[in-house]
C-alpha cells in the first residue's frame, strides 16, 4: 500500500459540506462523478481525498460512533486563526486543549462540521522518533 487515497462521507447536503471543507479546511475540488442531481464529488487536501455522496436521510446526523468513525483531525499552523474563522461563521468550537504534557507546544480543539461529524484541529503535533522502542 502507498497511502490512504480517500475517505467517503454520506451527506444530507453535498454542496453545503463541500463549501465548508473548502472554506475552512482548504480542500480543493478535483473530480465530479455522475454530474447532475445525483453527483458526488472528490475533494483533495494534500495527499488525501474526501469523497462526498448525497442522499443521506435528512433526519440523520453525523458524529462519533462506538465502533468505526470517531473523529477526523486536521493539522493547522495557527489554531487561533482557524478557530476564529469557524466562530465567525457561527460554528461552536470547543476549548483549546493544551497537550504539552504529551508533546511540547501541542494544542487541539474539537468541533462539528455542518452535518455533525466530529472534527479536530491540531497544532504542534510531532511523531515520536522512539516509538519502536515502546513495548507492544
Amino acid at each position: 500500500m502507498n497511502m490512504v487515497q480517500h475517505i467517503a462521507f454520506g451527506c444530507i447536503d453535498v454542496k453545503k459540506q463541500e463549501a465548508f471543507y473548502r472554506k475552512h479546511l482548504g480542500f480543493k475540488r478535483v473530480r465530479v462523478f455522475n454530474p447532475g442531481p445525483d453527483q458526488f464529488v472528490m475533494l483533495r487536501l494534500g495527499q488525501i481525498c474526501m469523497e462526498l455522496f448525497g442522499g443521506a436521510d435528512k433526519a440523520a446526523s453525523g458524529g462519533e460512533q462506538k465502533v468505526g468513525f470517531k473523529h477526523l483531525a486536521f493539522e493547522v499552523g495557527d489554531i487561533e486563526k482557524a478557530v476564529a474563522g469557524l466562530k465567525a461563521d457561527g460554528f461552536k468550537v470547543g476549548e483549546l486543549i493544551d497537550c504539552s504534557g504529551f508533546i511540547p507546544n501541542m494544542r487541539v480543539c474539537f468541533f462539528k462540521d455542518p452535518e455533525g461529524n466530529v472534527l479536530e484541529l491540531m497544532q504542534g503535533y510531532k511523531d515520536d522518533p522512539n516509538v519502536d522502542s515502546i513495548p507492544h
